[in-house]
């Protein structure tokens, strides 16, 4: 019971700071339900939380989606999804958290290196195969770490129009790598019902950080808060590492 409040303080949490600086609370969401079960336990249940919060953003953002670009992104994206959740499952425990622990602490103090530099604009039918390339390393990063926002964005944003038309693009991408990580993991013996009562409760902890965040917009430092994100995730991840290691 204990775990399951931690983790719905956590998703109304990070689901603030998602909304408020637009970094990146589910990674830190990922880390918190890692500190109780194993990261191929935590990983589904971390995305079956997000496919709410990514689904709900991409439903008020529907007409902007670009249909063309999520369509390409999503013909590899199941297999690598399916791939990802054999190499997770076939590693032992405490790899795949020092794994989890080593992408968590680069994305929190040297992000520029999970970021392509040779994204440039151009229009989806033109970056046909860009794009099912993106599809695919979403499902097998999703799959693997939980997370792919940090490589896979820069391709999205430079086939989309609009800064909203991005933000819906990415939400339902996200959406598609969710699903697809959740009937991999499903596949490999993972059960949804197992931990029913704490993806709801986390379901909840995010619905209500997005609407507080939305209100605390232009209201809290930036900096400040990429400040506090680095030194949660850090502190997070080291405790994972500490973990795999003793």
């Amino acid at each position: 019971m204990l775990e399951n409040l931690v983790v719905g303080v956590a998703a109304l949490l990070t689901s603030i700071l998602s909304a408020v600086a637009g970094l990146g609370g589910g990674v830190v969401l990922l880390l918190v339900i890692a500190q109780f079960v194993a990261p191929t336990v935590a990983i589904p249940i971390q995305g079956a939380i997000q496919l709410v919060s990514n689904g709900s953003r991409a439903a008020l953002l529907r007409q902007q989606i670009s249909w063309p670009v999520v369509g390409w992104a999503s013909i590899l994206m199941f297999p690598a999804s399916l791939l990802g959740v054999v190499v997770a499952t076939s590693l032992p425990e405490d790899v795949v958290r020092l794994v989890l622990a080593a992408f968590v602490l680069v994305l929190a103090w040297r992000p520029a290196l999970l970021k392509a530099s040779n994204a440039r604009a151009r229009t989806p039918s033109d970056a046909k195969n860009m794009l099912v390339g993106v599809g695919a390393a979403s499902g097998f990063l999703n799959s693997t770490v939980g997370a792919s926002g940090p490589v896979t964005s820069p391709f999205l944003k430079a086939v989309t129009a609009s800064h909203k038309a991005f933000v819906a693009t990415a939400g339902m991408t996200q959406v598609l790598a969710h699903i697809s990580k959740l009937i991999a993991f499903s596949a490999q013996g993972w059960s949804i019902s197992d931990h029913l009562e704490m993806i709801i409760i986390g379901v909840v902890g995010v619905m209500v950080g997005s609407w507080v965040g939305t209100r605390l917009l232009d209201r809290v430092s930036e900096a400040g808060l990429d400040l506090f994100f680095k030194v949660v995730l850090t502190a997070l991840a080291t405790r994972i590492i500490f973990t795999a290691l003793t």
